[in-house]
């Protein structure tokens, strides 16, 4: 608590060490074990992520490359890249900044599964292991305070649907995240993953749709950004891009329709596409005279919004306000991204929470009531 505040963070992330392919991976599939480190290198430090499958290599467009600074990293990360981002780092964080509760997220599970040529056993097994590595971190955390979101692979939604099941049942987990990229010819929409939508419904667990730039599959960008300058220009298209296109699938796509108890959290791509987003679905129906529906569903977008989806704002977001005036007081949630760089300002996120130009009553629903609601957290 900070200030009368409580704080759940609704996204943050862990650094996977380069080792838990060999601790974690099952040994059938180690003929595909990934090569992968994250974290910070370098002084001052730089961040970088690699992922390589095979030939593939992760981020697109960054092997060449240095580690990524940004200022302030040393003065925000420096304790935490010294000891490696354990779990104490994470302990003292939750003491430093009054956030009552952390969900965790990977960075290099962000990657992994979006390789086409891989297997539905294959990408199923990568994301069993890193689940497992999950659950024995977050374990040591005293009082359970990282939240685990379980990873699952949509090319075989009926062991996605096994794994969420195991994830929340057996591992505890809040959440279930999808990277909604396409990995075949199926799309989020497709009445295939009924059956995976329907057992989230059943476990009263939400789905986390948590894109990642440079991946294996995103094609899109590397046509508009070949240059490794602008890098950061896919960075900006697919995380925004990307969540709205998700959105739009799963509402147009008549996804909400059929499942009305799903609940849906789109992650780290800013609030303010909301406002505009939900519109131009409303106005593409009905070439420009909004008011027609998609066919097969029976409200608008943003009424859709509304029931069933949350939108993470940093908490110094400008989107932030014309969120709210389009969505109300119910569907803002808010993150820092502590782990990466973006989120080196997770010391002062109350503070800049504070500032926004929102009234206090929302402010307390987006940092406590709203996520509570959408991560299901009940507090005896």
């Amino acid at each position: 608590m900070y200030k009368g505040y409580r704080f759940i963070e609704v996204d943050a992330h862990m650094l996977e060490p380069s080792d838990m392919w060999v601790k974690y991976l099952e040994p059938k599939f180690r003929d595909e074990m990934p090569v992968s480190s994250t974290g910070y290198y370098g002084d001052p430090p730089g961040f970088q992520t690699k992922v390589q499958i095979g030939e593939y290599f992760m981020p697109f467009g960054t092997k060449d490359l240095p580690p990524a600074g940004l200022p302030g990293l040393k003065e925000s990360y420096g304790d935490y890249i010294a000891k490696g981002f354990t779990p104490d780092c994470y302990e003292t964080v939750l003491a430093r900044t009054g956030i009552d509760y952390m969900m965790m997220f990977p960075t290099v599970n962000l990657y992994v599964t979006t390789v086409l040529k891989l297997s539905p056993a294959t990408a199923a097994a990568y994301r069993r292991a890193y689940n497992n590595w999950l659950y024995d971190f977050i374990v040591q955390i005293k009082g359970r305070r990282l939240l685990g979101a379980g990873a699952i692979d949509l090319r075989d939604p009926v062991e996605a649907a096994r794994e969420a099941r195991r994830c929340v049942k057996e591992l505890g987990f809040k959440a279930i995240m999808i990277n909604p990229e396409p990995v075949g010819e199926h799309r989020l929409y497709d009445p295939l993953y009924d059956p995976l939508w329907s057992e989230l419904e059943d476990l009263d667990t939400a789905l986390a749709v948590h894109v990642v730039s440079g991946t294996a599959s995103e094609t899109w960008t590397r046509h508009y950004f070949p240059a490794q300058r602008l890098t950061k220009g896919r960075s900006a298209c697919s995380f925004t891009i990307g969540n709205m296109l998700a959105s739009m699938a799963l509402i147009a796509g008549g996804v909400l329709e059929r499942h009305p108890k799903l609940r849906v959290v789109h992650l780290e791509s800013g609030a303010g596409w909301t406002a505009f987003w939900l519109d131009r679905m409303d106005a593409s129906v009905a070439g420009a005279f909004r008011g027609t529906l998609f066919e097969g569903v029976k409200k608008s977008p943003v009424e859709y919004f509304q029931r069933q989806c949350f939108i993470s704002a940093d908490p110094d977001d400008p989107g932030l306000k014309p969120a709210y005036e389009t969505l109300g007081t119910d569907s803002l949630v808010t993150a820092t991204d502590f782990g990466h760089p973006e989120g080196k300002g997770y010391i002062h996120a109350l503070e800049d929470m504070l500032k926004q130009p929102i009234p206090d009553d929302v402010r307390h629903k987006m940092m406590w009531d709203n996520a509570a609601r959408l991560y299901a957290i009940r507090e005896n």
